[in-house]
């Protein structure tokens, strides 16, 4: 482009007017398409471009389009000397130059609301209607339109021309006439704006959505009134009431972006209407005129120059409107200045009045003579510092961010001239600025209309600015000063202060969470495992013979009892990421690991109805470590990967082969997947990639961080991979094998034992009903009279109307929790049942809670999950010490 803009004058001439000729003739051809009599069509495009060539190029653009219109001739029906009647076109032309450019001295890019006023009546209407005039009578005088046919020509050869006109010349002049005189090809108008507006087009996300939502509305508000015009074209046209809703993409886009962009837009409705017009009616380029009556295109061919014109005056008067505030911004500024000067003159002129007085006493007396010359120093040196302080730079942007007025300092600060600086990105003049302090204060000044001050770190050049910022309707003023000097001290010494407050801040925050957690954690797991166990062993003293069932029980006794030790290696995080943790190292082989895993997890993979594919391609694989902790580690990996993979199409495998020396377990799923973000803290403790309250995946994030410490204490590794959320993820855990390692086999105990506890009736209370029914059939299995209650409040209805021999009452329970009802209970009358023996059988396990318990009225103090053996032996204490 930059050779194509550096050919010589006469070139430039010769070739611009070229390719001014071939947009003629292309323009004929678009024209030819939406002929609908002899000479007249739909729209005439060759009027636009004829106008615009004419105005930058005077004479040589009249006379291009007569040539044109010369060799177009024959194709609108004229032949041989009638050719000469397609001169007449130059009329148009040569009356829009007269009076536009030459009688009124228009603008080519409109700079003015009086010059598109100008424009709209001089050449839409009086340029276009005396071409309509001309060439109806001319194709009249040659036998080629019937004279009854003179006013319906008239009319549509000016609607054809005036669309014609409207769609191509304003646009063509506000785009490209000011790259035409940036490169030369055009001299500058003397009367001309050195900031003439030019076409951009949005640049951030927001606008580019707004830009298509407009173009989208012009696609379909005239593909709707096309399709109505073709359906209806016999009917009361009912297009016209859809027509005219084109007006709100273009009035959009000119009040929005200026008169350039609502103009291309109103260039792009009238383009996008007629070629709908063409999708409707294919086949109408083969025919010898348009197929739709001219009297029904009227309406529609008004409303889209009535919407030209009104947008092309819109935008004029908003760019106008930007201009002038500018200005008047600047002025407001200038205004300041001379009023602060206007003070620094009174001031100036007190102390000469100061100064005379001093001199007319030093006239009196010689011995004051070098007092007053003090102070007059002193005074001079003020009213410099003064003057040197109201000096601060200034810079105005507009929304756009473009740079619309710099003053003397502000270029002294960067080291430019103030007139190199404007037109410039203010973030391309400042580069570093964006995403930093200065941009949010910024824009939230331009949000809420507010004043911002602030000093910030400016780091491309080490400097410290202190910014006073203030929006105006149309962008935003900028003062600031160079205050680095100031700053490095008191910078220095506040980071030191901030980070250790934000260090102690940060550590106080990590030990009030870890405790926090530890602390739900305990409730929230001891809870449900007290039923599990319960049940284990109840099932287990039926004495059934199905091998199946047996199976089942031991395993879910003995994964409840992993689950026990699993609270208690929690509530010792602090102590494994110390590696204080001992381990109860034996011969495991990984094969029976995963079986017991597979069976932990049974339940949840029922539930959500998933397939779990095992692959085992060892026969053994026998490893030195602890069979609790190692199953801990699969089971909280198959259980991550149940958790995060969805119900429909869910699949798990777990793979367990042999690595060269180390026996590897890969646990794989189709679920969630872990974002490249937070692929490298996967196995932090507390860390989890949606840590919000409305996250969709519970848990605690302490899963992973155990199985990377406890794999790494058995010596292995951990590792995960994903390729992004959704596409699912894959962990890999590598134990050494033992090589030369012969197993032997291991001897199996149970325990069984039988208490009576015939005649007493128990009261249990807990809001957990699992753990009511668990307790109501051990007990009564063992002769007790069990009622179960699920809330204080009935508990102290049913006590008074109700005895019972022992209260056995949860503590953690809405409304009446179990400290406020023991303490209801202590403070009702004996025939109530005020000294009813109590046990708490409660989640909580400190021994402040234990402390609690005792003190409120309980007489025993057990913790969930309690074994049934546990139970009755405290029932049975607590009956012993009553006797």
């Amino acid at each position: 482009m930059s050779q194509f803009v550096r050919v010589s004058a006469r070139h430039q001439r010769l070739l611009i007017l070229s390719l001014g000729l071939l947009a003629l003739v292309a323009a004929h051809g678009m024209a030819l398409i939406y002929r609908i009599q002899p000479g007249v069509s739909l729209w005439f495009p060759p009027s636009g471009v004829a106008i615009a060539l004419s105005f930058w190029f005077g004479l040589d653009g009249i006379i291009l389009t007569g040539i044109a219109s010369f060799l177009m001739a024959p194709v609108w029906g004229l032949h041989g000397w009638e050719r000469f009647i397609g001169v007449i076109d130059i009329v148009e032309p040569l009356v829009a130059w007269l009076l536009y450019r030459r009688f009124w001295k228009g603008s080519l890019t409109f700079h003015s609301l009086k010059d598109a006023a100008i424009f709209t009546l001089t050449v839409p209407l009086f340029a276009s209607s005396s071409l309509a005039v001309f060439g109806s009578l001319g194709w009249v005088a040659i036998g080629k339109m019937p004279a009854a046919h003179l006013t319906d020509s008239i009319t549509h050869w000016w609607l054809g021309n005036a669309i014609g006109i409207m769609g191509f010349t304003p646009t063509i002049l506000l785009v490209l006439t000011p790259y035409l005189q940036s490169w030369g090809w055009l001299s500058r108008c003397p009367t001309a704006n050195s900031a003439s507006p030019t076409f951009r087009l949005p640049t951030c996300r927001p606008l580019l959505l707004e830009v298509t939502t407009i173009l989208f509305l012009c696609i379909s508000i005239a593909s709707v009134t096309v399709s109505e015009v073709s359906i209806n074209t016999n009917t009361d046209f009912r297009f016209q009431q859809l027509s005219f809703l084109s007006f709100i993409p273009v009035m959009w886009a000119a009040t929005r972006f200026g008169v350039s962009t609502g103009m291309l837009v109103s260039t792009f409705s009238i383009l996008i209407t007629l070629f709908s017009y063409l999708v409707v009616y294919p086949n109408a380029i083969l025919l010898p005129n348009f197929p739709v009556q001219p009297e029904v295109l009227h309406v529609h061919k008004l409303s889209l120059l009535v919407q030209s014109i009104v947008t092309l005056l819109v935008g004029v008067a908003i760019t106008e409107r930007a201009k002038i505030q500018v200005e008047l911004a600047i002025e407001k500024f200038r205004i300041g200045e001379y009023q602060e000067r206007a003070e620094m003159s009174e001031k100036l002129i007190k102390l000469n009045d100061s100064l005379r007085e001093t001199n007319i006493r030093l006239e009196e007396s010689n011995r004051e003579k070098d007092k007053l010359l003090k102070a007059e120093k002193a005074l001079r040196n003020r009213l410099s510092n003064i003057l040197e302080s109201m000096t601060d730079a200034f810079i105005a942007v507009n929304q756009d961010w473009q740079i619309t007025y710099a003053n003397q300092q502000a270029a002294k600060i960067k080291g430019v001239t103030p007139e190199s600086m404007l037109a410039q990105n203010y973030w391309q003049q400042w580069p570093g600025m964006q995403g930093t302090e200065f941009e949010r204060e910024y824009l939230r000044a331009i949000a809420q209309l507010i004043p911002v001050h602030f000093e910030a770190l400016y780091p491309s050049q080490n400097m410290w600015l202190e910014i006073h910022a203030y929006p105006f309707e149309d962008g935003l003023g900028i003062f600031f000063r160079d205050i680095t000097a100031r700053k490095q001290a008191e910078v220095e010494l506040e980071n030191l202060l901030f980070r250790e407050q934000s260090a102690r801040s940060e550590a106080e925050k990590a030990n009030r969470i870890k405790d926090e957690f530890i602390a739900v954690l305990s409730h929230e797991l001891r809870t449900p495992l007290n039923p599990i166990l319960g049940w284990v062993t109840l099932l287990r003293r039926r004495k059934y013979d199905d091998e199946k069932l047996t199976h089942g029980l031991e395993t879910i006794e003995r994964n409840a009892k992993l689950q026990i030790q699993l609270i208690e290696d929690l509530l010792d995080v602090s102590r494994i990421q110390q590696r204080k943790i001992i381990l109860n190292l034996q011969p495991v082989n990984l094969i029976d690991i995963l079986h017991a895993s597979l069976d932990t997890v049974y339940l949840a993979v029922e539930a959500k109805r998933m397939q779990i594919q095992k692959m085992i391609c060892v026969d053994t694989a026998w490893v030195k470590g602890d069979a609790e902790r190692l199953q801990q580690i699969v089971c909280n990996l198959l259980s991550n990967a149940i958790k995060f993979t969805p119900n429909s199409g869910a699949k798990v495998e777990i793979i367990l082969e042999r690595v060269d020396t180390f026996a590897q377990i890969q646990i794989q799923d189709n679920g969630q997947g872990i974002s490249p973000e937070f692929l490298p803290f996967v196995f932090d403790s507390f860390r989890q990639a949606d840590g919000t309250i409305t996250r969709q995946f519970g848990g605690l994030g302490l899963g992973l961080a155990i199985v990377r410490h406890l794999t790494e204490l058995h010596g292995g590794i951990v590792e995960v991979e994903s390729r992004g959320e959704g596409m699912g993820a894959t962990f890999t855990v590598r134990l050494p094998l033992m090589l030369d390692f012969m197993p032997k086999n291991q001897p199996i105990s149970t325990i069984d034992e039988v208490i009576n506890l015939a005649g007493l009736h128990v009261l249990v209370v807990d809001d957990d009903l699992d753990t009511g029914k668990f307790l109501t059939v051990i007990l009564e299995q063992f002769g007790a009279k069990v009622t179960a209650i699920a809330s204080g409040s009935r508990a102290l209805e049913f006590l008074a109307n109700n005895t019972a021999d022992l209260l056995l009452s949860d503590i953690g329970m809405p409304g009446i929790d179990g400290y406020t009802l023991i303490r209801l209970i202590r403070a009702l009358p004996p025939e109530q049942g005020s000294n009813i023996p109590a046990i708490a059988l409660t989640a909580y396990a400190g021994e402040i809670n234990q402390k609690q318990a005792l003190e409120a009225g309980f007489q025993i103090h057990l913790v969930k999950p309690v074994q049934q053996e546990q139970l009755i032996g405290a029932i049975a204490q607590i009956l012993v010490n009553l006797h």
